[in-house]
Protein backbone atom coordinates (compact mmCIF):
# COMPACT_ATOMS: atom_id res chain seq x y z
CA UNK A 1 0.00 0.00 0.00
CA UNK A 2 1.04 3.44 -0.31
CA UNK A 3 1.82 4.83 2.82
CA UNK A 4 1.82 1.85 5.24
CA UNK A 5 2.98 -1.46 4.46
CA UNK A 6 -0.08 -3.83 3.30
CA UNK A 7 1.27 -6.32 5.99
CA UNK A 8 0.79 -3.58 9.09
CA UNK A 9 -2.41 -2.57 7.01
CA UNK A 10 -4.18 -6.08 7.39
CA UNK A 11 -2.60 -6.32 11.25
CA UNK A 12 -4.49 -2.94 12.23
CA UNK A 13 -7.62 -3.92 10.72
CA UNK A 14 -7.39 -7.38 12.70
CA UNK A 15 -7.20 -5.52 15.86
CA UNK A 16 -10.09 -3.12 15.17
CA UNK A 17 -12.23 -5.65 13.73
CA UNK A 18 -14.20 -5.89 16.92
CA UNK A 19 -14.84 -1.91 17.37
CA UNK A 20 -16.71 -1.79 13.82
CA UNK A 21 -19.49 -3.34 12.99
CA UNK A 22 -20.88 -4.63 9.76
CA UNK A 23 -21.72 -1.58 8.02
CA UNK A 24 -18.18 0.50 9.05
CA UNK A 25 -16.37 -2.70 8.75
CA UNK A 26 -17.77 -3.53 4.43
CA UNK A 27 -17.33 0.40 3.88
CA UNK A 28 -13.12 0.28 4.95
CA UNK A 29 -12.59 -3.03 3.34
CA UNK A 30 -14.41 -1.90 -0.09
CA UNK A 31 -12.10 1.47 0.12
CA UNK A 32 -8.91 -0.14 1.00
CA UNK A 33 -9.49 -2.59 -1.90
CA UNK A 34 -10.41 -0.23 -4.29
CA UNK A 35 -8.23 -1.14 -7.12
CA UNK A 36 -8.56 2.58 -9.02
CA UNK A 37 -9.84 4.90 -7.30
CA UNK A 38 -6.73 6.74 -5.34
CA UNK A 39 -9.45 8.98 -3.47
CA UNK A 40 -11.05 6.06 -1.80
CA UNK A 41 -7.90 4.11 -0.79
CA UNK A 42 -5.68 6.52 0.41
CA UNK A 43 -8.37 8.23 2.90
CA UNK A 44 -9.37 4.68 3.83
CA UNK A 45 -5.72 4.04 4.78
CA UNK A 46 -4.86 7.00 6.82
CA UNK A 47 -8.48 6.42 8.70
CA UNK A 48 -7.69 2.90 9.97
CA UNK A 49 -4.11 4.05 11.00
CA UNK A 50 -5.73 6.97 12.68
CA UNK A 51 -8.38 5.04 14.59
CA UNK A 52 -6.50 2.26 15.28
CA UNK A 53 -3.85 4.56 16.75
CA UNK A 54 -6.10 5.75 18.89
CA UNK A 55 -7.43 2.85 19.70
CA UNK A 56 -4.08 2.34 21.87
CA UNK A 57 -5.49 4.47 24.46
CA UNK A 58 -7.66 2.56 25.76
CA UNK A 59 -11.53 3.59 25.25
CA UNK A 60 -12.13 4.18 21.66
CA UNK A 61 -16.24 3.45 19.64
CA UNK A 62 -15.98 3.53 15.96
CA UNK A 63 -19.29 6.16 14.36
CA UNK A 64 -20.90 5.73 17.80
CA UNK A 65 -25.03 6.49 17.34
CA UNK A 66 -25.97 9.47 19.23
CA UNK A 67 -29.12 10.03 20.71
CA UNK A 68 -30.22 13.17 17.88
CA UNK A 69 -29.02 13.42 14.59
CA UNK A 70 -28.16 10.85 12.22
CA UNK A 71 -24.50 12.29 11.90
CA UNK A 72 -22.05 10.09 13.27
CA UNK A 73 -18.38 10.86 13.81
CA UNK A 74 -15.70 8.67 13.30
CA UNK A 75 -14.60 8.25 16.77
CA UNK A 76 -15.31 8.68 20.31
CA UNK A 77 -13.08 8.68 23.29
CA UNK A 78 -12.52 9.06 26.37
CA UNK A 79 -8.89 8.47 26.72
CA UNK A 80 -7.78 11.02 24.46
CA UNK A 81 -8.75 14.60 26.59
CA UNK A 82 -8.60 13.66 30.63
CA UNK A 83 -11.64 14.17 31.94
CA UNK A 84 -13.32 14.55 28.93
CA UNK A 85 -15.42 12.61 25.86
CA UNK A 86 -13.85 13.62 22.44
CA UNK A 87 -15.60 13.10 19.59
CA UNK A 88 -13.27 13.23 16.29
CA UNK A 89 -13.37 13.27 12.65
CA UNK A 90 -10.76 12.18 10.40
CA UNK A 91 -10.20 14.01 6.66
CA UNK A 92 -7.70 13.15 4.54
CA UNK A 93 -7.24 16.09 1.95
CA UNK A 94 -5.00 16.39 -0.91
CA UNK A 95 -4.51 18.87 -4.08
CA UNK A 96 -7.55 17.28 -6.27
CA UNK A 97 -9.71 20.53 -6.12
CA UNK A 98 -6.34 23.08 -4.97
CA UNK A 99 -4.84 22.34 -8.29
CA UNK A 100 -7.15 22.23 -11.03
CA UNK A 101 -6.17 18.67 -11.72
CA UNK A 102 -10.22 17.34 -12.00
CA UNK A 103 -11.07 20.18 -14.51
CA UNK A 104 -7.88 19.99 -16.70
CA UNK A 105 -8.47 15.77 -16.48
CA UNK A 106 -11.38 16.02 -18.25
CA UNK A 107 -10.55 18.61 -20.84
CA UNK A 108 -7.49 16.43 -21.95
CA UNK A 109 -9.59 13.31 -22.53
CA UNK A 110 -11.54 15.08 -24.68
CA UNK A 111 -8.80 16.41 -26.67
CA UNK A 112 -6.68 13.60 -26.39
CA UNK A 113 -10.64 11.85 -27.38
CA UNK A 114 -10.45 14.30 -30.76
CA UNK A 115 -6.67 13.28 -31.66
CA UNK A 116 -7.57 9.83 -31.30
CA UNK A 117 -10.78 9.87 -34.22
CA UNK A 118 -8.75 11.09 -36.26
CA UNK A 119 -5.65 9.37 -35.99
CA UNK A 120 -6.26 5.99 -33.93
CA UNK A 121 -4.20 6.02 -30.26
CA UNK A 122 -2.28 9.46 -30.67
CA UNK A 123 -4.49 10.93 -27.89
CA UNK A 124 -2.50 8.73 -25.39
CA UNK A 125 1.13 10.57 -26.28
CA UNK A 126 -0.35 14.01 -25.82
CA UNK A 127 0.60 15.93 -23.06
CA UNK A 128 -0.89 19.48 -21.90
CA UNK A 129 0.06 22.81 -20.00
CA UNK A 130 -2.48 24.71 -19.03
CA UNK A 131 -2.14 28.57 -18.34
CA UNK A 132 -3.25 30.91 -16.18
CA UNK A 133 -3.98 34.22 -15.97
CA UNK A 134 -3.41 36.96 -12.85
CA UNK A 135 -4.19 40.27 -11.29
CA UNK A 136 -5.98 42.81 -9.17
CA UNK A 137 -10.23 42.88 -9.38
CA UNK A 138 -11.83 45.41 -6.83
CA UNK A 139 -8.51 45.62 -5.09
CA UNK A 140 -7.97 41.99 -4.82
CA UNK A 141 -5.17 40.02 -6.17
CA UNK A 142 -6.79 37.29 -8.26
CA UNK A 143 -5.02 34.32 -10.27
CA UNK A 144 -6.98 32.13 -12.08
CA UNK A 145 -5.87 28.53 -13.96
CA UNK A 146 -7.53 28.63 -17.76
CA UNK A 147 -8.89 25.06 -17.76
CA UNK A 148 -12.72 26.08 -16.77
CA UNK A 149 -15.29 23.75 -14.79
CA UNK A 150 -17.45 21.48 -17.03
CA UNK A 151 -15.96 23.08 -20.50
CA UNK A 152 -17.02 20.99 -23.18
CA UNK A 153 -14.90 21.37 -26.70
CA UNK A 154 -16.46 23.63 -29.15
CA UNK A 155 -16.62 22.00 -32.50
CA UNK A 156 -14.41 24.79 -34.29
CA UNK A 157 -11.62 23.14 -31.68
CA UNK A 158 -12.43 19.79 -32.50
CA UNK A 159 -11.94 20.77 -36.08
CA UNK A 160 -8.86 22.36 -35.35
CA UNK A 161 -7.42 19.20 -33.20
CA UNK A 162 -8.04 16.93 -36.39
CA UNK A 163 -6.41 19.48 -38.62
CA UNK A 164 -3.03 19.25 -36.41
CA UNK A 165 -3.38 15.77 -36.54
CA UNK A 166 -4.02 14.60 -39.87
CA UNK A 167 -1.72 17.56 -41.21
CA UNK A 168 0.61 15.71 -39.60
CA UNK A 169 2.28 18.91 -37.63
CA UNK A 170 1.53 17.03 -33.94
CA UNK A 171 4.83 15.23 -35.19
CA UNK A 172 6.35 18.81 -34.63
CA UNK A 173 5.08 21.68 -33.01
CA UNK A 174 2.71 22.08 -30.62
CA UNK A 175 -1.16 22.85 -30.44
CA UNK A 176 -2.15 25.87 -28.86
CA UNK A 177 -6.13 26.35 -27.64
CA UNK A 178 -7.24 29.40 -26.56
CA UNK A 179 -10.98 30.68 -26.28
CA UNK A 180 -14.13 30.07 -23.60
CA UNK A 181 -11.57 30.99 -20.86
CA UNK A 182 -9.14 27.60 -21.92
CA UNK A 183 -5.30 28.32 -22.53
CA UNK A 184 -3.75 25.06 -22.94
CA UNK A 185 -0.60 24.05 -24.96
CA UNK A 186 -1.02 20.43 -26.41
CA UNK A 187 2.08 18.75 -27.19
CA UNK A 188 2.81 15.16 -28.52
CA UNK A 189 5.24 12.92 -26.89
CA UNK A 190 7.48 10.27 -28.29
CA UNK A 191 6.29 7.63 -25.54
CA UNK A 192 2.40 6.99 -24.18
CA UNK A 193 1.58 9.13 -21.65
CA UNK A 194 0.18 7.96 -17.75
CA UNK A 195 -3.35 10.19 -17.17
CA UNK A 196 -3.29 12.62 -14.46
CA UNK A 197 0.89 12.68 -14.77
CA UNK A 198 0.27 14.32 -18.70
CA UNK A 199 -1.27 17.21 -17.27
CA UNK A 200 0.85 20.52 -16.03
CA UNK A 201 -0.41 24.01 -14.71
CA UNK A 202 1.66 27.34 -14.48
CA UNK A 203 -0.34 28.24 -12.05
CA UNK A 204 1.06 26.02 -8.44
CA UNK A 205 -2.07 24.35 -6.08
CA UNK A 206 -2.39 28.14 -3.69
CA UNK A 207 -4.90 28.95 -2.03
CA UNK A 208 -5.63 32.99 -2.66
CA UNK A 209 -8.66 33.17 -0.25
CA UNK A 210 -8.88 32.28 3.96
CA UNK A 211 -12.49 31.06 3.18
CA UNK A 212 -12.78 30.34 -0.47
CA UNK A 213 -10.25 26.99 -0.62
CA UNK A 214 -11.33 23.42 -0.79
CA UNK A 215 -10.04 22.77 2.87
CA UNK A 216 -11.65 24.92 4.28
CA UNK A 217 -14.75 23.29 2.26
CA UNK A 218 -13.43 19.75 3.55
CA UNK A 219 -13.72 21.27 7.26
CA UNK A 220 -16.80 23.28 6.85
CA UNK A 221 -18.34 19.18 6.18
CA UNK A 222 -16.66 17.76 8.82
CA UNK A 223 -17.72 20.06 11.52
CA UNK A 224 -21.21 19.31 9.94
CA UNK A 225 -20.77 15.82 11.24
CA UNK A 226 -19.92 16.83 14.87
CA UNK A 227 -23.12 18.82 15.37
CA UNK A 228 -24.98 15.96 16.82
CA UNK A 229 -22.33 15.68 19.90
CA UNK A 230 -23.70 16.58 23.47
CA UNK A 231 -22.83 19.85 24.87
CA UNK A 232 -19.36 19.35 26.91
CA UNK A 233 -17.93 16.70 24.33
CA UNK A 234 -14.67 17.78 22.82
CA UNK A 235 -14.89 18.24 19.28
CA UNK A 236 -11.70 17.98 17.38
CA UNK A 237 -10.75 17.14 13.55
CA UNK A 238 -8.01 15.34 12.35
CA UNK A 239 -6.57 15.71 8.86
CA UNK A 240 -3.97 13.52 6.98
CA UNK A 241 -1.69 14.54 4.66
CA UNK A 242 -2.56 12.56 1.40
CA UNK A 243 -1.08 14.87 -1.62
CA UNK A 244 -2.18 18.24 0.08
CA UNK A 245 0.21 20.62 -0.89
CA UNK A 246 -1.14 22.94 2.14
CA UNK A 247 -0.60 20.28 4.84
CA UNK A 248 3.16 19.12 3.34
CA UNK A 249 3.67 22.98 3.66
CA UNK A 250 2.91 23.25 7.50
CA UNK A 251 5.40 24.85 9.58
CA UNK A 252 7.79 24.80 6.37
CA UNK A 253 9.98 27.46 5.64
CA UNK A 254 8.68 29.68 3.09
CA UNK A 255 4.88 28.61 3.96
CA UNK A 256 3.62 31.58 4.28
CA UNK A 257 3.36 34.73 2.04
CA UNK A 258 4.88 37.74 3.07
CA UNK A 259 2.66 40.21 0.38
CA UNK A 260 -0.53 38.52 1.12
CA UNK A 261 -1.11 37.42 -2.08
CA UNK A 262 -1.68 33.63 -1.19
CA UNK A 263 -2.57 32.15 2.08
CA UNK A 264 -1.10 29.04 4.18
CA UNK A 265 -2.39 25.61 5.27
CA UNK A 266 -1.65 27.22 8.88
CA UNK A 267 -3.57 30.53 7.97
CA UNK A 268 -6.27 28.64 7.06
CA UNK A 269 -6.71 26.18 9.98
CA UNK A 270 -6.14 28.91 12.18
CA UNK A 271 -8.65 31.30 10.80
CA UNK A 272 -11.51 28.40 10.43
CA UNK A 273 -10.76 27.48 14.50
CA UNK A 274 -11.38 30.64 14.90
CA UNK A 275 -14.32 31.47 13.22
CA UNK A 276 -16.35 28.44 15.37
CA UNK A 277 -15.32 28.91 18.50
CA UNK A 278 -17.34 26.86 20.90
CA UNK A 279 -18.08 24.33 18.01
CA UNK A 280 -14.66 23.10 17.52
CA UNK A 281 -11.85 23.04 20.13
CA UNK A 282 -8.84 21.82 18.06
CA UNK A 283 -7.42 20.24 14.75
CA UNK A 284 -4.62 18.10 14.26
CA UNK A 285 -2.45 17.67 11.02
CA UNK A 286 -0.83 14.51 10.55
CA UNK A 287 1.82 14.74 7.75
CA UNK A 288 3.94 11.73 6.62
CA UNK A 289 7.42 13.21 5.42
CA UNK A 290 10.34 11.51 3.69
CA UNK A 291 13.32 13.47 4.39
CA UNK A 292 16.31 13.43 1.73
CA UNK A 293 19.61 13.30 3.14
CA UNK A 294 22.17 15.96 2.43
CA UNK A 295 25.15 13.33 3.14
CA UNK A 296 23.63 10.74 1.07
CA UNK A 297 22.20 12.79 -1.76
CA UNK A 298 20.02 10.37 -4.03
CA UNK A 299 16.13 9.66 -4.54
CA UNK A 300 14.05 11.12 -2.21
CA UNK A 301 11.80 8.28 -2.02
CA UNK A 302 14.75 6.22 -0.73
CA UNK A 303 15.09 9.20 1.91
CA UNK A 304 15.68 8.53 5.82
CA UNK A 305 14.75 9.33 8.19
CA UNK A 306 10.85 9.18 7.76
CA UNK A 307 8.07 10.65 10.21
CA UNK A 308 5.37 11.76 11.01
CA UNK A 309 4.99 15.75 11.23
CA UNK A 310 2.25 16.56 13.76
CA UNK A 311 0.54 20.38 14.13
CA UNK A 312 -1.61 21.14 16.56
CA UNK A 313 -4.12 24.46 16.39
CA UNK A 314 -6.16 24.91 19.66
CA UNK A 315 -8.89 26.68 20.46
CA UNK A 316 -9.28 28.62 23.93
CA UNK A 317 -11.06 25.65 25.34
CA UNK A 318 -7.64 23.14 24.77
CA UNK A 319 -4.91 25.80 23.71
CA UNK A 320 -2.39 22.44 24.60
CA UNK A 321 -2.26 19.61 22.49
CA UNK A 322 -3.29 16.78 25.58
CA UNK A 323 -0.50 14.67 26.17
CA UNK A 324 -2.26 11.76 25.11
CA UNK A 325 -2.15 13.02 21.66
CA UNK A 326 1.58 11.64 21.57
CA UNK A 327 1.08 8.55 22.55
CA UNK A 328 -1.36 8.59 19.27
CA UNK A 329 1.35 10.08 16.91
CA UNK A 330 4.14 7.88 18.46
CA UNK A 331 1.46 4.66 17.39
CA UNK A 332 1.56 5.46 13.98
CA UNK A 333 3.89 3.43 11.76
CA UNK A 334 7.07 5.52 9.55
CA UNK A 335 5.43 6.19 6.62
CA UNK A 336 6.95 4.75 3.45
CA UNK A 337 5.73 7.73 1.56
CA UNK A 338 4.54 11.37 1.51
CA UNK A 339 1.80 11.92 0.43
CA UNK A 340 2.01 13.71 -2.98
CA UNK A 341 4.63 10.17 -3.70
CA UNK A 342 1.76 7.52 -2.11
CA UNK A 343 -0.40 9.10 -4.68
CA UNK A 344 1.55 9.58 -7.81
CA UNK A 345 2.52 5.81 -7.49
CA UNK A 346 -0.93 4.50 -6.64
CA UNK A 347 -2.18 6.17 -10.24
CA UNK A 348 0.47 4.23 -11.62
CA UNK A 349 -0.73 1.36 -10.40
CA UNK A 350 2.33 0.60 -8.73
CA UNK A 351 1.08 -0.21 -5.20
CA UNK A 352 -1.67 -2.76 -6.44
CA UNK A 353 -1.25 -6.49 -4.52
CA UNK A 354 -0.67 -7.88 -7.84
CA UNK A 355 2.21 -5.91 -9.59
CA UNK A 356 5.62 -5.68 -8.72
CA UNK A 357 6.33 -5.68 -5.16
CA UNK A 358 8.52 -3.10 -3.16
CA UNK A 359 11.55 -4.84 -2.79
CA UNK A 360 14.21 -4.79 -0.01
CA UNK A 361 17.79 -4.09 -1.00
CA UNK A 362 20.22 -7.20 -1.88
CA UNK A 363 23.01 -7.12 0.24
CA UNK A 364 26.30 -8.84 -0.18
CA UNK A 365 28.17 -9.54 3.38
CA UNK A 366 31.06 -11.60 3.04
CA UNK A 367 32.51 -13.88 5.69
CA UNK A 368 35.05 -15.67 5.32
CA UNK A 369 37.54 -15.92 2.51
CA UNK A 370 35.95 -18.64 0.47
CA UNK A 371 32.70 -18.12 1.74
CA UNK A 372 30.20 -15.02 1.51
CA UNK A 373 26.05 -14.58 2.01
CA UNK A 374 23.69 -12.48 0.26
CA UNK A 375 20.58 -11.09 1.72
CA UNK A 376 18.26 -11.57 -1.47
CA UNK A 377 14.74 -9.73 -2.00
CA UNK A 378 12.07 -13.04 -1.58
CA UNK A 379 9.16 -11.36 -3.47
CA UNK A 380 11.49 -10.42 -6.17
CA UNK A 381 12.57 -13.78 -6.81
CA UNK A 382 9.05 -15.11 -6.17
CA UNK A 383 7.90 -12.61 -9.10
CA UNK A 384 10.43 -14.15 -11.20
CA UNK A 385 9.02 -17.19 -10.98
CA UNK A 386 5.13 -16.51 -11.04
CA UNK A 387 6.08 -14.51 -14.76
CA UNK A 388 4.84 -11.13 -13.19
CA UNK A 389 8.49 -10.60 -14.28
CA UNK A 390 10.98 -10.51 -16.80
CA UNK A 391 14.23 -12.32 -16.87
CA UNK A 392 15.61 -8.55 -18.19
CA UNK A 393 13.35 -6.73 -15.55
CA UNK A 394 15.26 -9.29 -13.05
CA UNK A 395 18.33 -8.67 -14.16
CA UNK A 396 17.77 -4.60 -14.47
CA UNK A 397 16.36 -4.82 -10.53
CA UNK A 398 19.25 -7.18 -9.34
CA UNK A 399 22.17 -4.69 -10.78
CA UNK A 400 19.79 -1.40 -12.36
CA UNK A 401 23.40 0.14 -13.71
CA UNK A 402 24.37 -2.88 -15.56
CA UNK A 403 28.19 -2.13 -14.11
CA UNK A 404 29.30 -5.95 -12.90
CA UNK A 405 27.54 -8.03 -16.23
CA UNK A 406 25.30 -11.01 -14.28
CA UNK A 407 26.87 -11.36 -10.71
CA UNK A 408 25.19 -14.73 -10.40
CA UNK A 409 27.19 -15.70 -13.29
CA UNK A 410 30.15 -14.22 -12.22
CA UNK A 411 29.70 -16.07 -8.09
CA UNK A 412 29.15 -19.59 -10.38
CA UNK A 413 31.83 -19.16 -12.90
CA UNK A 414 34.39 -18.37 -10.05
CA UNK A 415 33.37 -21.55 -8.28
CA UNK A 416 30.79 -20.25 -6.05
CA UNK A 417 27.52 -22.30 -5.90
CA UNK A 418 24.84 -21.66 -2.46
CA UNK A 419 25.42 -23.66 0.13
CA UNK A 420 22.39 -22.99 2.73
CA UNK A 421 19.39 -20.95 2.90
CA UNK A 422 17.58 -19.38 5.22
CA UNK A 423 14.38 -16.53 6.03
CA UNK A 424 15.69 -13.56 7.83
CA UNK A 425 13.07 -12.15 10.24
CA UNK A 426 9.86 -11.02 8.46
CA UNK A 427 9.38 -7.09 9.28
CA UNK A 428 5.78 -6.29 9.23
CA UNK A 429 6.46 -2.63 8.06
CA UNK A 430 8.31 -4.27 4.68
CA UNK A 431 5.92 -6.01 2.33
CA UNK A 432 9.22 -7.96 1.33
CA UNK A 433 11.65 -10.19 3.27
CA UNK A 434 15.30 -11.24 2.69
CA UNK A 435 16.01 -14.74 1.80
CA UNK A 436 19.86 -15.04 2.82
CA UNK A 437 21.69 -17.08 0.88
CA UNK A 438 25.04 -19.09 1.60
CA UNK A 439 27.62 -19.22 -0.60
CA UNK A 440 31.04 -21.20 -0.55
CA UNK A 441 33.36 -22.65 -2.55
CA UNK A 442 32.72 -25.72 -4.69
CA UNK A 443 34.72 -28.27 -7.06
CA UNK A 444 31.14 -29.18 -8.48
CA UNK A 445 31.24 -25.57 -10.35
CA UNK A 446 35.43 -24.66 -10.95
CA UNK A 447 38.67 -26.90 -12.04
CA UNK A 448 40.23 -29.35 -10.09
CA UNK A 449 43.15 -27.41 -8.05
CA UNK A 450 45.68 -28.70 -5.09
CA UNK A 451 44.93 -26.81 -1.90
CA UNK A 452 48.01 -25.72 -0.70
CA UNK A 453 49.41 -22.23 -0.30
CA UNK A 454 49.01 -19.90 -3.19
CA UNK A 455 47.77 -22.73 -5.18
CA UNK A 456 44.26 -20.56 -5.47
CA UNK A 457 43.63 -17.94 -8.16
CA UNK A 458 42.98 -14.54 -6.70
CA UNK A 459 39.34 -13.95 -7.60
CA UNK A 460 36.77 -11.63 -5.32
CA UNK A 461 33.36 -13.20 -6.10
CA UNK A 462 31.89 -9.87 -4.35
CA UNK A 463 31.46 -6.63 -6.31
CA UNK A 464 32.95 -3.63 -4.52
Amino acid sequence: MPIFSRRRLQAMLDEIAPLLDDEKGGDLLGRLNHRKDVEQVLPAEMELALLWALSGLGHLEVERHWPHGAHRPDAFTRSLVPGRECAIEIAAPNDNALSGEEAMDRIALQISNCASKATRGLGAYLYFTFREESGYEAGSYIRRRLAPVGLKLADAMKAEIADWVISGRSASQPLRLAGDGLDVAVRRETHKQIRFHNLHSTMPPEAYSLEKNPLYTLMDRKLDQLKATADGTCRMIFLADVGSTLLNRLGQSGEQDDTRRRFSGSEILAHFLRRHVGHLDAIVAFTPRKVRSAFLGGDPLEGKPRRWDVTYFGGPSLPQPPAALQQVAGRLPVPHYEGYQARSLFRQGALLPTSHGRYLAMIIESTMPDNFQVKFPARMLLDLLAGRMTEEQFRHRVDPDDKSGNLFKRWLDSGYTISGSEMAPRDIDEDDDHIVLHFSDDAAARPFRLNCAGSRANIDPLVS
